[in-house]
């Protein structure tokens, strides 16, 4: 058998058994669909033959290989589990969709890579008539932008796309190419005959402050500089000509004379011949250099041309000076433009026959990869390396942006404006300092990345509704909101893009208030105003068990405010932990036979015992027999209710708000948080319920106060379990080992004080803590095993205060954040997994970032708490905060119906749940805010170690004492009325300098905030306080201590006789008519009072 026959036998049999995978495939999504129709009906389907995405996803790889990704199986198995009944294809495990709705959505405006309707146009000022932009550079170390016309004007434009400064060569010939020589600090231009060095630097009019070289054999048509910096003082310039040859002309800062530039003579366009340079040249062309650029990566350049056969050319510099061959790559009807792309490592190169082509540097012969679809010859070939995109243009002033990744088309857009002459665009970049797309005709247009502004001027929306609920799923990395509609919704983290919804899951107008996700996040719970719960499979949304509402329920007592998943001590059984609106806290089971979720616990109310002169309550464990274990038991108050005065007041609010729970390492525990202020604890290995601080004036009602004003909006247990203390500890290690010398934590100061600290007011109790036994008993006589530290609590207050509190009751710290909006309610809380990290909202929008991870060390110094930073992520009320740990960002919902991203330490925006583009969770250097929100982050800075011994200023002034005593001025003895506060004349100098002034690189820096009533500029100098005298009313005249003084032969200083006479009915009428006129105090002393 030849090898012919064995090719297409082989093809037989692969075609086959695809055939018989394509059938077994059907088969089991014939399998799947089924077992959800029957579930929807209310089918029982046994767990054993229940067909879960983990079964799926095997026998997808059974039949397909290994080859299929999880990305694509998971998609259609949630498509199939959604939807039983849509029509499904097998290519779409493969990643291939045939819904002709998917290019639309692509070509949506909210994503599209960059907006049109936000162009920007540029045009310049003192260009001649019918002048068009024939090059645009970017030099972006120093974020200038260079564009050269092609009847010779040259401008230079700052980030802000301003004018810096322009010159205008007068040349007959046309310019034709420019660029930036970044050792000379000069700018390269070419026209058709000479090469054009202009210092844009050169102060006063620089007009025609440039150098002309010239003649040129050839009509030169491209340069470019060959970027190397261990190159001092001199550049190399590749220039590409009309004959086909590339030349490389070698100038130094010698050849310009750029000494003399220091002298007082106007400077000149000075002609130089090219012969004095070094420069070599080679035929690389039969025909036009149509482009050439020097590639750093690859430490070669590159040039195309018109040419069929040597197209592009690309080699080493050393290939210029030898006739050795080079590497050509031939492209039908040659090559207008190229390109190259690091990341992808090709080069891309397009032409008249508007095809763009993928080349590999070291492989010539075939390109690995072609774009279609212009119709018009390209003129131009761009790249954006951050987001691996392709940019082409064609000679119609279409636009083609492409993804170099998948060689998918991402938008076409063309440019309509202008008139027939003003087709032609003749050049193209891309600017990634600022993520725009600039182009150069007439005008200068420039297109921003969708990305970095706006996308539009409405709100984000991620639901129609505010935002009830949300819930981060850690396992399948996904997001589930909750609006007031009752519309469930489950989110990718990732890119953002919604997975499925449920509406009215709890009946038909029935809003839901709170969820919660277990520990394995494969089910999750739903509560209703009207007090049902429900419980669901997260992975395709399908309803499990229900707690059915009760025949004489109340809605409002029985609305469900909090859920919690609990730890069932036995598999395949549900326990819930619920808070009504009423205060309740009961406990709701689900056993794996049954679909209806059952009360088995209920907690006894303690608020009225504790409003007595009880502070501590202990609980009695009743003797009740459970053929199933709870984590709690059945307990009963042994405090009976007190009568008080103040207890009865029916219009105090004592009903729970809040709880939280602890059930690890040994601690049982729930706190709760009261509507007028009251934290409670509940222990059941003690067992006991204890009220940890009631606020002073919470059980009086006062009509001239807010009623909400003591509520406590949110409460948390901080705990750090063993493992995270020696994680943490190891990274410290590790920290310290790298710093050196350095002394660890303890030596670092605190932030600003911009964090307003007040002192503890509760009692200081006993440091030893109750719950530390059971924790004891945990490791009996393990050597070597870190204790854990005991738990504290942290509470978020309506007056807008963060409280940390131990288990007894003691106040830690009283924080109120630092936002552009002090004392604003806080409405949420969140840690990470080893509460490093603490993170709360508050209903203006701000987030609020702080770090505890050395404060719960003990003694819980007030200085190691930390803010971090806040920043404004809505305009309305943030209703949940999560911290994603393993991506760090930060995901907030809000009442105005949109939850959003932001990265965690920067607080950048990443965009918000519901819009067509991608999430990208890796971009951070480029910083943009939503539309509602104009209000950059509030960083707050540590301070530096050496602080205290740093110079904060360097011209240092000290008050000289004996200027102030022997000043003088008589014409203050006559003004009328005493000059006014900073009025004081400016010969009055009372301060000397203890250093000569020096000229520093660096600004200066003031050891204190700037003064706004003072000015710009006395504003920011240092403040030195001048000791005042006992009594401001009776300022010393001015000039007595000179006549105090006096010499002795001044008659004055005679004693006795008619001439002291005088001189005491002198003293006396000026104190009597001229001390009011003259006092300083308030032109020395304006803030003083009497």
């Amino acid at each position: 058998m030849d090898i012919g026959d064995e090719k297409i036998l082989d093809s037989t049999v692969q075609m086959k058994s695809f055939k018989i995978a394509l059938y077994g495939f059907e088969k089991l999504v014939e399998h799947v669909a089924a077992q959800k129709k029957d579930e929807r009906a209310g089918l029982f389907v046994p767990k054993e033959e229940m067909i879960d995405y983990e079964k799926f996803y095997g026998a997808v790889q059974d039949l397909f290989g290994s080859e299929v990704k999880n990305q694509d199986v998971k998609y259609f198995y949630r498509k199939l589990c959604h939807n039983p009944d849509a029509p499904t294809d097998w290519c779409e495990i493969f990643g291939y969709f045939s819904s002709e709705d998917s290019l639309t959505s692509q070509m949506n405006e909210e994503n599209l890579v960059f907006l049109v309707s936000r162009k920007q146009r540029v045009v310049i000022s003192g260009s001649r008539r019918r002048d068009v932009i024939k090059c645009i550079v970017k030099i972006p170390q120093l974020d200038l932008l260079i564009a050269a016309s092609q009847r010779g004007l040259i401008t230079v434009f700052n980030n802000q796309m301003r004018i810096q400064t322009s010159t205008n060569v007068t040349d007959t010939s046309w310019i034709t190419g420019c660029d930036y020589l970044p050792q000379l600090k000069r700018i390269v231009a070419t026209t058709e005959r000479t090469i054009i060095v202009w210092d844009y630097k050169a102060q006063g009019s620089s007009q025609e402050n440039y150098f002309i070289i010239k003649p040129m054999d050839h009509c030169l048509l491209c340069v470019c500089v060959v970027s190397v910096p261990d190159q001092l003082c001199r550049d190399d310039i590749l220039l590409g000509d009309d004959g086909g040859f590339v030349s490389k002309f070698t100038v130094q800062s010698d050849d310009f004379g750029l000494k003399q530039a220091k002298s007082k003579k106007k400077l000149q366009s000075q002609v130089i011949d090219s012969k004095n340079f070094k420069s070599v040249k080679r035929k690389l062309h039969n025909d036009w250099v149509m482009k050439i650029r020097y590639i750093p990566t690859l430490n070669c350049f590159g040039s195309c041309s018109l040419d069929s056969i040597h197209s592009l050319v690309l080699e080493s510099l050393k290939k210029l000076e030898d006739n050795s061959p080079v590497r050509e790559f031939s492209i039908p009807r040659g090559a207008n433009s190229f390109c190259y792309c690091v990341k992808a490592n090709v080069i891309v190169t397009g032409g008249d026959d508007k095809v763009l082509r993928l080349w590999h540097p070291n492989i010539s012969t075939k390109p690995v990869g072609k774009l279609v679809g212009h119709m018009f010859g390209i003129t131009e070939i761009v790249t954006n390396e951050k987001d691996q995109l392709v940019i082409s243009l064609s000679s119609a002033k279409v636009f083609r942006v492409w993804d170099i990744q998948t060689l998918s088309l991402l938008q076409v857009f063309h440019d309509t404006q202008g008139g027939p002459g003003d087709m032609q665009i003749y050049s193209m970049i891309y600017d990634s300092n600022h993520g725009m797309l600039v182009a150069g005709s007439s005008v200068i247009d420039m297109y921003p990345l969708t990305r970095m502004i706006q996308d539009t001027k409405q709100v984000p929306h991620s639901h129609e509704r505010e935002i009830n609920v949300m819930l981060y799923n850690k396992g399948f990395h996904q997001v589930l909101t909750i609006c007031s509609e009752s519309v469930i919704k489950v989110w990718e983290l990732e890119t953002g893009l919604q997975i499925y919804q449920i509406l009215d899951p709890h009946g038909f107008n029935v809003e839901l208030t709170s969820a919660s996700v277990n520990e394995s996040g494969f089910l999750f719970a739903t509560g209703a105003y009207n007090g049902t719960v429900k419980i669901w499979d997260f992975d395709s949304g399908q309803e499990m068990k229900a707690l059915p509402r009760g025949k004489d329920w109340v809605e409002e007592e029985h609305c469900v405010k909090r859920l919690i998943f609990l730890k069932a001590p036995e598999k395949h059984q549900s326990l819930l932990l619920v808070l009504e609106r009423s205060g309740k806290i009961k406990m709701i089971q689900g056993k794996e036979s049954d679909i209806c979720l059952t009360v088995v616990w209920e907690l006894p109310d303690a608020t009225p015992v504790l409003q007595g002169i009880h502070h501590t309550v202990h609980l009695k464990s009743s003797a009740k027999e459970r053929t199933m274990a709870i984590p709690f038991p059945d307990v009963t108050l042994v405090a009976e209710e007190t009568s008080s005065p103040s207890a009865n007041n029916p219009a105090a609010c004592t009903q729970v708000n809040c709880i939280d729970l602890l059930q690890i390492e040994g601690y049982n525990l729930i706190a709760a948080g009261t509507l007028n202020g009251v934290i409670i604890l509940w222990n059941f290995v003690t067992p006991s319920v204890k009220e940890l601080y009631r606020p002073e004036d919470c059980l009086t009602v006062n009509p001239d106060l807010d009623p909400k004003r003591l509520r406590i909006n949110d409460i948390l247990f901080l705990f750090r379990t063993p493992e995270c203390a020696r994680r943490l500890s190891q990274d410290s290690l590790c920290s310290s080992s790298q710093r050196g010398s350095s002394k660890g934590p303890q030596s670092s100061k605190g932030s600003k004080q911009s964090i307003h600290d007040s002192e503890s007011k509760g009692e200081q109790t006993d440091v030893t803590v109750g719950e530390q036994k059971p924790a004891d008993k945990r490791h009996p006589g393990a050597a070597g095993v870190m204790e854990s530290k005991p738990p504290l609590l942290v509470t978020a207050h309506q007056d807008g205060h963060l409280r940390l509190w131990t288990m007894e009751g003691r106040l830690l710290k009283d924080v109120l954040p630092l936002t552009r909006h002090s004392a604003v309610c806080l409405t949420s809380l969140c840690t990470d997994s080893c509460t490093r990290f603490l993170l709360t909202s508050n209903v203006e929008g701000h987030v609020i970032l702080c770090s505890i991870g050395s404060f719960l060390d003990p003694p819980h110094e007030e200085k190691k708490f930390k803010q971090l930073l806040a920043w404004r992520a809505h305009s309305l009320e943030i209703i949940q905060v999560i911290y994603v740990e393993d991506r760090q960002v930060v995901l907030t919902a809000s009442i105005d119906g949109s939850v959003r991203l932001w990265h965690a330490l920067s607080g950048h925006y990443c965009g918000y749940f519901g819009q067509r583009r991608p999430f990208d969770l890796l971009q951070t250097s480029d910083f943009i805010l939503p539309c509602d929100v104009n209000e950059y982050p509030i960083e707050i800075k540590e301070e530096s170690k050496l602080t205290d011994n740093k110079q904060k200023y360097i011209y240092p002034l000290v008050f000289d004492q004996q200027r102030w005593q022997k000043m003088s001025s008589m014409s203050l003895l006559f003004k009328r009325t005493p000059p006014k506060a900073f009025e004081v004349e400016s010969d009055f100098k009372f301060f000397k300098s203890l250093s000569s002034s020096k000229n520093r690189k660096h600004a200066l820096e003031g050891f204190m905030s700037e003064n706004r009533e003072a000015g710009i500029v006395f504003g920011s100098l240092p403040i030195y306080r001048v000791q005042s005298p006992t009594s401001l009313r009776f300022l010393p005249l001015i000039g007595s201590e000179a006549l105090k003084e006096a010499p002795d032969g001044l008659p004055g200083k005679k004693k006795g006789g008619h001439i002291q006479h005088d001189r005491m009915q002198r003293r006396r009428s000026l104190k009597k008519n001229l001390i009011p006129q003259i006092n300083l105090a308030s032109a020395f002393f304006p803030g003083v009072p009497k």
